[in-house]
């Protein structure tokens, strides 16, 4: 609910109302907010409930600024184990499809998940895991900044260095594809401090 926009930061979240929309019982819901809460997504709003806590500028530059190091390490491992069935499945589903807003996201998600996934380095995959809802959250604030913005080029050359990324994996080009995974993810610090430029870095993105 949280990585689909369904909750929003200035709405309270209540034990209550969740266990009604979820149909399930308080006592769950109830863990399932504390582990959101020690994890930072959410923060506890004195006699109103949880709330979606605002995640800053800062916030994704930071969250980027690890990728840029895992990433290329990841892509680099994974040259000669990815699956290139599931990569040219990535490929087929969005690549031949009209670029928006939502499929640009997923196609991130998909094909950085496949990568990590298939390092073959169970420490890296476990640091991944053990972030990977964090990122989430955080990919999602930086989508969701350039749709503020209205950066169509940005998504589309976004889209383009991820077909670049596939294509040199297909190739098991492995220099290529971890030149190419660190150039996208600097890229994308770059992008995010340009459009943030008139704004404060410790703004909260609303």
């Amino acid at each position: 609910m949280i990585l689909s926009n369904q909750i929003s930061n200035d709405h309270p979240i209540t034990e209550l109302e969740l266990s009604k929309t979820l149909a399930m019982g308080r006592t769950p819901i109830r863990e399932a907010l504390n582990l959101l809460s020690k994890d930072g997504i959410i923060q506890l709003n004195p006699n109103k409930g949880f709330i979606l806590r605002q995640i800053s500028y800062e916030d994704i530059i930071q969250i980027y600024q690890i990728r840029e190091v895992l990433d290329p390490l990841a892509t680099r491992l994974s040259n000669e184990r990815i699956d290139l069935s599931k990569l040219e499945e990535i490929e087929e589903k969005y690549l031949r499809k009209k670029s928006d807003w939502e499929s640009s996201r997923q196609f991130s998600q998909e094909l950085h998940s496949l990568i990590y996934k298939s390092c073959g380095n169970p420490y890296l995959i476990e640091m991944f895991e053990s972030l990977d809802f964090r990122i989430e959250v955080k990919r999602n604030s930086a989508w969701n900044l350039w749709i503020k913005f209205n950066d169509t080029v940005v998504i589309e050359r976004r889209k383009q260095e991820h077909a670049e990324i596939i294509q040199a994996l297909k190739e098991k080009n492995s220099e290529a594809a971890e030149r190419m995974s660190k150039e996208h993810i600097s890229d994308a610090i770059r992008d995010i401090i340009r459009l943030i430029i008139p704004n404060s870095v410790n703004s909260e993105l609303k």
